[in-house]
């Protein structure tokens, strides 16, 4: 479990209890709940276009994809969707990628944001894409085709269609700086097509920063006044977010969640599946995070989600590499990252949470399994400039007495986070005593990841 840290809105306790000596116990015999693994899903990014390249389809053999975001629909060059010139849709390569996601054991969330080039209100902007559709409905009838297409057509069973992307920065909302009320009332007219193509889509957005509410405020007062569907809302985080001068905590993921549910609670008398539909350490800064820190902030972040509970998915953002070192999967020739493989360790848990009555301050561990196998995911994330590295007993309690256990430990530290390629795992073989107990030391740096797996 976690420990205990205040939200801003509650105290939301993570821990039974915490020990004044670094150690973590596991209780085999107590089972909390399921691993929720849409928590490990991703998020491609506009126009990346992950699936059509090879050396990334080859990179992501073997990595769980739950959840997969496909981003910008509406205006994505890689799809090449409309033809303007001949007023016909070429479905090729969303379908491609759409059957390549379900392939990979992957949910789909399409993410209907962009302006198509012909609906475009502003053809000399910068970015045409980023500026308000010149005809509200045209556009929704436009999103509803594509829904129709995926949906009914084709029988694909998208359930999430999110809204739009990161509007409030007035970069990919154009209009915004005008004020908000033409977005909200493109997103009830989308809201209202995607439901009519398909009654049992569900429609929500707008993914956007997670530290500015009044805009979901606004948005949930606008719909009371102007009903529309809503099924669930997406947000954004990253860790730089926290500003130049900041120190950015893997907590606030489930800070700013809760938050979120306040406000719909307090709006619209009813908490909303949540999405996470990007998160990251880094979003636009290079080099100031080590990839040891984005190793222990992904696995924390993981584990604090999956304690909160009212997170229905996450996208960590993104497959392929973007600007920081060692904050994307893949690197450009598709070789797997340490986000990659904290992902994987964290997908691959078993299907039931344990007990973790005593862990650290600074560490967060989810445990997951059962007498005959069990896996523990560690993640150390202490900031604090005087942190120095720890050897943490881990403690299994109620195993099969006086058994037999190979254990496999892999690390993602300051000497191995950087590398390329999956884990390296220790084997180990390690007996359990005459009450089924067992305890495997783990060294553990101030930002660091060990992933510890037990089987009969």
């Amino acid at each position: 479990m976690l420990r205990t840290f205040c939200t801003g809105v509650a105290a939301l306790a993570f821990a039974a209890s915490l020990s004044a000596a670094p150690e973590i116990e596991v209780d085999i015999a107590k089972q909390t709940g399921t691993i929720n693994r849409k928590l490990a899903g991703v998020s491609q990014g506009g126009n990346a276009g992950s699936f059509f390249k090879p050396a990334i389809r080859k990179g992501l053999e073997g990595q769980p994809l739950p959840l997969v975001r496909i981003e910008m629909i509406t205006n994505s060059r890689p799809h090449a969707l409309y033809d303007a010139s001949t007023g016909k849709f070429n479905w090729t390569k969303l379908d491609e990628e759409i059957e390549a996601v379900r392939k990979a054991g992957g949910e789909v969330i399409i993410n209907l944001f962009g302006t198509p080039q012909h609906l475009a209100s502003d053809p000399a902007a910068k970015v045409p894409a980023f500026t308000p559709p010149k005809d509200f409905r045209a556009y929704a009838e436009f999103c509803a085709e594509i829904v129709r297409h995926v949906n009914i057509d084709r029988k694909y069973g998208v359930r999430y269609w999110e809204f739009w992307n990161e509007p409030s920065g007035s970069w990919f909302w154009t209009d915004w700086k005008n004020g908000n009320r033409r977005f909200f009332e493109l997103y009830r007219m989308v809201a209202n097509a995607v439901k009519q193509a398909d009654p049992g889509a569900l429609v929500g957005g707008f993914g956007d920063n997670a530290q500015y509410p009044e805009h979901y405020a606004g948005w949930f007062r606008y719909l009371k006044e102007n009903p529309a569907p809503l099924d669930f809302i997406t947000i954004h985080y990253y860790g730089d977010w926290a500003g130049k001068n900041g120190t950015p905590a893997p907590q606030n993921y489930v800070r700013l969640a809760e938050r979120m549910q306040e406000l719909c609670r307090r709006e619209l008398g009813r908490e909303l599946p949540l999405f996470y539909t990007e998160w990251n350490l880094p979003a636009e800064s290079v080099n100031r995070f080590p990839a040891a820190q984005v190793a222990a902030w992904t696995g924390y972040a993981l584990a604090a989600m999956q304690e909160y509970g009212k997170i229905d998915g996450a996208a960590f953002f993104r497959i392929e590499h973007y600007r920081a070192p060692a904050s994307s999967l893949l690197d450009p020739q598709g070789n797997r990252r340490t986000a990659s493989r904290v992902l994987q360790a964290f997908a691959e848990l078993p299907e039931q949470q344990l007990a973790v009555p005593v862990s650290p301050e600074d560490t967060a561990v989810l445990a997951a399994g059962n007498a005959d196998a069990a896996a523990v995911l560690i993640s150390r994330y202490a900031p604090a400039g005087d942190a120095t590295a720890m050897t943490v007993p881990v403690r299994f309690r109620n195993l099969r007495p006086d058994a037999a256990y190979a254990v496999s430990i892999a690390q993602e530290d300051s000497t191995s986070a950087s590398r390329l390629g999956a884990s390296a795992p220790q084997e180990q073989s390690h007996r359990s005593d005459e009450e089924g107990n067992l305890t495997i030391p783990v060294r553990l740096e101030p930002f660091s990841v060990a992933g510890l797996t037990l089987r009969r």
